[in-house]
């Protein structure tokens, strides 16, 4: 098993976006003028959209939106039980009871389920996490002026002047996003790996405890 759980990674991931929020909220140049935010878009020639600089962008809305998401991801962490607590359960019931509870885990389908069911829940959020900042990662970098063969220039000949707002998905089309969709899908990536790893050593253990 790694270093770090992946318990720990979910909990340090909503810390960051309670963090982030704040930033969004309050200060977003701080966000949208950061150091990776400008490295990574320079080495991949994406274009700084005016849309995240105006006054009325949704900053706020991001806020509430990744708000959201840390208090979700905490409470599915916090309330669903990992291998460690269904084991520490198991262990006090056989300590409390007078029979002999040998292979307890296999003949007790509850206990069963609930040893798979963190492994399950944080498997499918992070496969699909993944390919959602995947999608919108690519999708901004497919979308860059380069992509199209067009320059900077034409791009905004073509719209008559840089301060035309733009709409739908096209305010997606800035090295802001994607550098934040860069970072969620490898973080996501990370989660997926490390459960697969906790699930390889919840298998060996499950047989431990069963005999």
């Amino acid at each position: 098993m790694g270093l770090l759980s992946s318990k720990t990674l979910i909990q340090a991931h909503a810390l960051f976006l309670f963090v982030l929020a704040v930033y969004l909220t309050r200060s977003p140049e701080v966000v949208t003028e950061s150091d990776v935010v400008f490295m990574l878009g320079e080495f991949l020639n994406l274009d700084a959209s005016p849309s995240l600089s105006r006054p009325q962008s949704p900053f706020a809305l991001c806020g509430v939106l990744l708000v959201l998401e840390a208090l979700v991801d905490l409470i599915l962490v916090t309330k669903v039980p990992q291998i460690n607590e269904v084991l520490a359960m198991v262990n006090a019931a056989r300590t409390q009871s007078p029979f002999p509870s040998a292979g307890a885990m296999r003949t007790n389908p509850v206990l069963a389920r609930l040893v798979t069911l963190y492994s399950e829940i944080w498997t499918i959020l992070s496969a699909s996490r993944f390919c959602l900042f995947f999608a919108v990662s690519f999708f901004i970098y497919q979308s860059k002026p380069s992509a199209w063969g067009m320059d900077a220039a034409s791009v905004m000949g073509s719209y008559g002047s840089a301060g035309v707002a733009t709409s739908g998905l096209d305010q997606l089309k800035n090295r802001v996003v994607f550098t934040y969709g860069f970072m969620e899908m490898m973080f996501w990536l990370w989660i997926f790996l490390t459960l697969r790893e906790e699930r390889q050593d919840v298998a060996a253990r499950f047989v431990e405890h069963d005999h």
